[in-house]
């Protein structure tokens, strides 16, 4: 897949974390099944985008295969937004109807489903994302998902969601599918007067991708496999009904076909979310996060291996997020991104680094199509770490996404997309591009 940063793009698509902070109080919920949840949700970004850009080093020889890993696999849970999250679960149409009467809930509780699917075909000139061996392919794209909610109570939300989504590449018979899998489960109680709610989230994410791993002197290769799970409980407490507070922690603990990558990680949140107006939404975001690794070495601010001790890293982050809609089809919605990290480790400072990001986000929206266009960039400072040449290493990404969609009925659309993503570097190591354009066709119910 992967995930052409497309995952665009599981912090959740790769985004999906459902409900992260307040879920609204269903006082009347609708009587009618809920709208598909896929229908308006944008494509996964690519996971190998933040991997890409996340904590990737330079392997000092072959022990250095694993240190060329991300620091860490991308999140799923800063993918989507809360209000795109929203969209998804219970479609456009159910939000904009919550608020007006409508008969009251059975007593006996029911689960109501909601399932989408897509498939398309498409070509890749650099499918594994290699700096120097560049190889091309064609692939076959999958995606589906399935979302089931239990209706029957006004203070409570209960849900089930599975996603899946993979490309099966004609051109490389060692490496043909890679993708993710993920499952997902949470209970929320909202209180009556609907200004808390505190539930728990359970996750558990797959994820396989073929990575190139060129720059240790040969056309090497391999494919990163692992599986994550977390336990996320969250609350949130809504000031007024334009400001709400969020906060939710995690523990996870991933696990790789290379041992020595296997890690245990704490998370905390905290969101402030303004509705400053009807259609301006601003939330502001800091987080925190420590990832403790069970068997990779830690290194020198050269790169040499130390001789004792396992790696441990701390990341702090902040975030500000503002989503604008219009009235115009031709500016439906914009989004912009802002995110500031800085990530240490527990040894000489090779992983050491800061990141400033950026995001835009637009769409345009006629009568029967969608336009979506989504641009990202990274700019990554290395505090210590330096090249051969004494020069201190840095690296910047670039991710673009276009997607355009054309409804043919009430269950089918056709789409057609582009992703790119590309890595520049002082460091040809770290150097690379990679395109991907598939077509296909879309089903939800």
């Amino acid at each position: 897949m992967l995930w052409g940063q497309s995952v665009q793009q599981l912090d959740s698509p790769m985004g999906l974390s459902p409900n992260f902070g307040l879920i609204a109080r269903i006082d009347n919920p609708l009587e009618s099944s809920l709208p598909v949840a896929a229908r308006q949700a944008h494509a996964p970004p690519s996971f190998h985008a933040e991997a890409t850009t996340g904590g990737a080093e330079s392997p000092e020889g072959q022990e250095g295969v694993s240190s060329q890993l991300p620091e860490d696999l991308p999140d799923v849970e800063d993918e989507f937004s809360e209000d795109e999250l929203k969209e998804m679960l219970f479609g456009e149409e159910a939000i904009q109807e919550e608020s007006q009467p409508v008969e009251e809930l059975p007593e006996s509780k029911k689960w109501i489903p909601s399932f989408s699917y897509k498939l398309g075909f498409g070509y890749s000139d650099n499918p594994m994302y290699g700096p120097y061996v560049r190889e091309e392919s064609g692939y076959l794209e999958m995606e589906s998902e399935l979302f089931v909610l239990r209706q029957g109570s006004s203070n409570a939300l209960t849900y089930l969601y599975l996603f899946g989504d993979g490309k099966w590449f004609d051109g490389l018979p060692e490496y043909d599918l890679t993708g993710i899998l993920m499952a997902q489960a949470e209970h929320t109680y909202v209180t009556d007067d609907s200004a808390n709610s505190f539930g728990l989230r359970l996750r558990h994410t797959y994820y396989d991708q073929a990575f190139d791993f060129s720059d240790l002197g040969l056309p090497y290769s391999m494919q990163v496999q692992s599986n994550k799970s977390e336990v996320i409980p969250h609350l949130s407490h809504r000031f007024s009904e334009k400001i709400t507070a969020k906060i939710e922690v995690s523990a996870g603990s991933e696990r790789f076909d290379d041992p020595s990558e296997n890690n245990s990680d704490q998370q905390i949140r905290v969101a402030l979310d303004w509705q400053a107006t009807e259609k301006l939404n601003v939330e502001a975001k800091v987080s925190g996060r420590a990832v403790d690794y069970k068997g990779r070495e830690r290194r020198d601010a050269d790169g040499a291996l130390l001789p004792d001790g396992k790696l441990e890293t701390e990341k702090l982050g902040l975030a500000l997020a503002m989503e604008r809609e219009f009235s115009s089809p031709w500016l439906n919605e914009i989004g912009i991104n802002l995110k500031v990290d800085k990530l240490e480790d527990n040894a000489g400072g090779y992983y050491d680094y800061e990141r400033l990001g950026a995001s835009l986000s637009y769409s345009a929206k006629w009568e029967k199509w969608l336009l979506e266009v989504d641009l990202g960039w990274n700019q990554f400072r290395y505090d210590q770490r330096t090249l051969s040449s004494g020069e201190r290493f840095e690296r910047q990404g670039f991710t673009n996404q276009l997607m355009l969609t054309r409804v043919i009925n009430e269950n089918w659309n056709a789409y057609l997309k582009w992703n790119r993503e590309e890595d520049q570097s002082n460091s040809r190591d770290y150097e690379y591009f990679s395109n991907f354009y598939s077509i296909g066709i879309s089903w939800d119910q």
